[in-house]
């Protein structure tokens, strides 16, 4: 169950608002001028995964979600480029068999793209961050 808490402060004409949800393990980046600002938001299919087992060929994966709208809130156009990147693990086509550690796609019509995220090696936690149009968002995935 997600908990949510929110926070605002009046800064003249500028509204500020702060919202926090308990249980979430992605995260909504934006930056830009105005109140609506363009949002990339990344979430991963699973919150955790078994480390890969390059002994037995065992390669542990899911599916990341990027999702990206524009200063107005809606999704952005087919098309759009957006990179994502993992600071573990490895990044490939959701039907390709290549692995990297960073990767360019573009939206699809409903402003969002779909990557398949491979678990590394060794535990510990794996940052995923995606950025289109110089606005980011990130998503941590625990290895075990």
């Amino acid at each position: 169950m997600n908990v949510v808490k929110s926070f605002g402060a009046v800064l003249g004409i500028l509204v500020v608002s702060l919202f926090l949800f308990q249980g979430c393990n992605s995260s909504t980046g934006s930056s830009g001028s105005g109140l609506i600002q363009q949002r990339v938001q990344v979430i991963p299919a699973v919150s955790s995964l078994k480390a890969s087992d390059v002994t037995n060929s065992n390669l542990s994966s899911t599916f990341i979600t990027v999702i990206v709208k524009d200063s107005n809130g809606n999704f952005v156009p087919a098309g759009t480029p957006v990179t994502i990147t993992c600071g573990a693990g490895f990044l490939g086509n959701v039907n390709s068999t290549d692995l990297v550690s960073s990767i360019t796609v573009t939206t699809d019509s409903n402003g969002m793209v779909q990557v398949r995220y491979t678990a590394g090696y060794t535990t510990g936690t794996a940052t995923i961050s995606a950025v289109s149009q110089g606005n980011s968002g990130s998503a941590t995935i625990t290895i075990t």
